[in-house]
């Protein structure tokens, strides 16, 4: 039975009590990072790393669909299955290139040698977005390249002055680094750089990088794994990190002015971007966390896992903004708009924007079961720990995460879908987290001293 088959025969049976109907997730099984994040012939397509078989991570395939609005998604047939002997472990993440009619996929195969795991760069094709031939001269990057294929993944490959690039994550010495190879038709590569180096407490893993260009400067997005927490910033294990800079081309490595974390939320890791028809630099990510508990699973639910509603970047004074793609708030209706004085009160909706100059508290649930997100004038809180069921983790920080903060005025921008919940304050700030209310009818309450709110469903 193929894949394809499997699923159709299944899906079925999945439970849809917590599944988010704005956020993308897959029709049955788990799901993790989003690969190949790409336009291609007048549509969106998403990739994913993808376990079909069950809740749980397991040999990854790569997932796929596509939407014209970033909000509709059509599931389209898995793109790459572990089938070679040098992806027999799974079709670990990597990225999407476009060239004429043509789409390209370089990903991570993944297979044992010696006792030892092996991660090599491949590469697959396409000419009509849903058929991949992967190449006959895999692995095209490999031990021939680099002495650490262990934790050697996740390429980014993109073209400059008719030469193909791609960086690739790895680690030397319990630092994370990427490196940067060069290619003149796809099959044979050659090093050409350390792109950059991770500082000692900047992670000793990093994954899934991204390279692109914003207001005339270059960012280079990575995952890092164990970056130092810094005062409220990095305490997730797993954090996801821009850094702001500008790419040496003479020496083909990154110089980097300033970095800071994407998201300071509870779920959020391994964003990747695209560019559109509209030039907009777009950003959608996994809306879960490595290294813990997965409510879905161990309610058997047959499903895991979603991605953030995609968002739009800019960089404004050295930093970047986030947010929402229009075309989600284009197909929301308004369901009210009142002044607030004292406290608000009502169903949980969709889309909610709350305007205000004070300190406020939002809680979503009931009084016994709820998710809560503060503002005391100088630092947002995000607070799961007042939630019946508890997701447990292998941080040794609680589930609270805080964001130094401050403004003469705040525009809050709260998505609230069945078990997704992202936060974005000014568009300079995002909180992405999921939670679980065992509440059949949850409602929401903002306090504050004056409050403009602001529904949508």
């Amino acid at each position: 039975m193929t894949v394809d088959k499997w699923i159709l025969d299944n899906t079925a049976q999945v439970n849809t009590t917590y599944k988010p109907k704005a956020h993308f997730s897959a029709p049955i099984g788990w799901i993790n990072d989003p690969n190949g994040f790409v336009y291609y012939k007048g549509e969106y397509h998403l990739f994913y790393q993808f376990h079909p078989y069950s809740a749980k991570w397991g040999p990854m395939h790569w997932g796929h669909a596509k939407s014209q609005d970033l909000v509709n998604w059509t599931h389209l047939p898995v793109a790459l299955t572990p089938d070679q002997p040098y992806d027999k472990g799974g079709c670990f993440s990597g990225t999407a290139l476009v060239q004429g009619d043509k789409l390209i996929l370089m990903y991570t195969g993944v297979s044992e040698k010696e006792g030892q795991a092996c991660q090599v760069q491949c590469i697959a094709e396409s000419t009509d977005g849903l058929h991949f031939e992967k190449s006959p001269h895999n692995p095209v990057i490999d031990e021939r390249h680099v002495k650490n294929t262990a934790d050697f993944r996740d390429p980014k490959i993109f073209m400059r002055e008719n030469k193909y690039y791609s960086l690739v994550a790895s680690t030397e010495e319990g630092i994370g680094n990427v490196l940067l190879f060069e290619s003149d038709d796809l099959a044979d590569w050659r090093f050409k750089s350390t792109f950059l180096t991770a500082k000692p407490h900047q992670g000793r893993i990093w994954e899934c990088p991204d390279l692109f260009e914003l207001d005339g400067k270059d960012i280079l997005i990575v995952s890092p794994i164990a970056f130092a927490p810094d005062g409220y910033r990095y305490t997730n294990v797993n954090s996801s990190v821009y850094f702001v800079g500008k790419v040496d081309w003479a020496t083909y490595t990154f110089i980097p002015e300033s970095y800071d974390e994407i998201d300071s939320g509870l779920d959020f890791y391994a964003p990747q971007t695209l560019v559109d028809d509209k030039k907009r630099r777009l950003l959608i990510a996994w809306q879960q966390m490595w290294g813990r508990t997965m409510p879905t699973d161990e309610l058997g639910h047959r499903w895991a896992g979603s991605m953030v509603i995609p968002r739009e970047l800019r960089l404004v004074d050295g930093k970047l903004t986030q947010s929402v793609v229009s075309e989600f708030h284009e197909k929301l209706k308004l369901s009210s708009s009142q002044i607030v004085k004292d406290r608000y009160k009502g169903p949980v909706t969709l889309y909610t924007q709350i305007e205000t100059k004070e300190a406020f508290s939002i809680e979503i649930g009931s009084a016994s079961d709820s998710l809560e997100f503060t503002y005391d004038g100088a630092v947002l809180t995000i607070d799961r720990t007042k939630l019946t069921r508890q997701i447990q983790g292998e941080e040794t920080y609680s589930s609270v995460r805080k964001k130094e903060y401050s403004s003469e005025k705040l525009v809050v921008r709260l998505y609230v879908d069945e078990s997704c919940c992202e936060i974005i304050v000014n568009d300079e700030v995002a909180f992405s987290t999921t939670f679980y209310l065992e509440t059949e009818t949850p409602e929401i309450k903002i306090t504050g001293a004056e409050l403009k709110v602001t529904t949508y469903s």
